[in-house]
């Protein structure tokens, strides 16, 4: 599963278990992973809001920098496929968002598929009694090129149309058709043992509907090494790097997170994380936007597969703590998620899959003038996959 540092689990017990010439690669390894973090004074994670109402970040996918199980048996590759998705999430200030997305690609030779994407959303903000709503529509292209078990790349280019609106400074906004895209080169030139995801994404920042009449955009540029050792000791890097922009406004972002996990069976491992996110500058576009946040968070993640059945689980606890813009630290606070994702096998080239998400955060200061309580999150997605061989 998909999506960090714990006391059982220091760093320096870890190098020590590590065989010279291999700690000198890891040691070369986080220098050039923090060396952004120290250029620019970075900070971690926030699943928080702010006092006046802004929302904070959270992926549409499983932030958890924990990869994936190991991979099953690969089926042939399918003429065409069909998989209609349904995504609802909703957060403790109010805001719901709902999206359906259907995708549809045909394989193009050996390793290459091409495919159509559409996609609806509505994000409602409850408290409102004027009934606060806005709606995106997506459209676009999708790629997969796989020319061998070394490269792999994905992507998807299209545009996201919002309809008419007034802004949060009280201006009329009209209808905007805005680019999107997101891609991802997957290079693994040692196997197991060392991998490079590569990617770039630009979406509407879509959680609250603040943020949608705002014309709120997400630019990240993403670099993610992991390096897996046979005594079962495994290094992450998740590095989001890229400004967040809106009409007037654009605020650089740098998100960052180093894991160390040690398996504990085939399918199985402890992990503790790190993170730190930085936000060049406040705003007032409705996001929640500090100086710097970092949080320290262990966990647990475990897969089962079985013939027809396949079973993610994720748990992880920590604390973290916030700087807003010129201000100081405030009390460190508990955080944490839980993840699971089923996937059922129906029948050969048909599966069901479904997954749930909760987050929990109490570490930001803006919480203690708030009457709503810690921060927390919950993702609902299901989604089904037809193939045609």
């Amino acid at each position: 599963m998909s999506p960090r540092i714990r006391a059982r689990y220091p760093l320096p017990c870890v190098l020590e278990s590590v065989p010279r010439t291999v700690w000198r690669v890891l040691l070369w390894f986080l220098l050039a992973a923090s060396l952004p973090v120290h250029a620019r004074q970075v900070d971690s994670i926030p699943r928080q809001a702010a006092a006046d109402g802004s929302v904070s970040e959270i992926h549409p996918l499983p932030t958890n920098p924990s990869p994936p199980a190991e991979d099953p048996e690969e089926e042939p590759n399918p003429a065409a496929t069909f998989k209609p998705e349904w995504v609802i999430s909703s957060d403790s200030l109010g805001n719901i968002r709902q999206r359906i997305k259907v995708e549809s690609d045909y394989a193009i030779g050996d390793s290459v598929r091409l495919g159509l994407l559409y996609g609806q959303g509505f994000i409602y903000y409850v408290p409102s009694k004027s009934g606060e709503t806005e709606g995106i529509r997506d459209a676009g292209v999708t790629g997969q090129w796989h020319p061998n078990k070394v490269v792999r790349f994905e992507g998807m280019v299209g545009v996201s149309q919002t309809g008419t609106t007034i802004d949060s400074d009280g201006q009329p906004a009209g209808q905007a058709v805005i680019p999107i895209t997101n891609v991802q080169a997957t290079l693994t030139p040692a196997g197991d043992i060392v991998r490079l995801d590569l990617g770039f994404k630009r979406s509407i920042f879509d959680l609250s509907p603040q943020l949608v009449a705002n014309r709120v955009i997400r630019n990240d540029l993403v670099v993610h090494p992991q390096i897996g050792l046979p005594s079962g000791w495994k290094f992450r890097e998740l590095a989001e790097i890229g400004p967040v922009t809106r009409a007037g406004e654009s605020n650089y972002r740098y998100n960052s997170e180093f894991t160390v996990a040690r398996k504990l069976a085939r399918n199985s491992e402890l992990y503790s994380t790190f993170s730190i996110l930085h936000y060049a500058q406040a705003s007032n576009a409705g996001y929640f936007s500090p100086d710097l946040v970092q949080n320290l968070e262990g966990g647990w993640s475990t897969d089962v597969d079985r013939r027809t059945i396949s079973l993610s689980l994720d748990l992880g606890l920590g604390a973290g703590h916030a700087r807003a813009h010129g201000d100081t630290f405030g009390p460190w606070g508990v955080s944490g998620h839980a993840e699971t994702d089923l996937t059922w096998k129906v029948r050969r080239g048909r599966e069901v899959h479904a997954s749930y998400e909760y987050y929990y955060d109490q570490s930001t200061p803006a919480l203690e003038s708030t009457q709503t309580g810690p921060w927390h999150m919950t993702v609902l997605t299901v989604s089904f996959r037809w193939a045609r061989m």
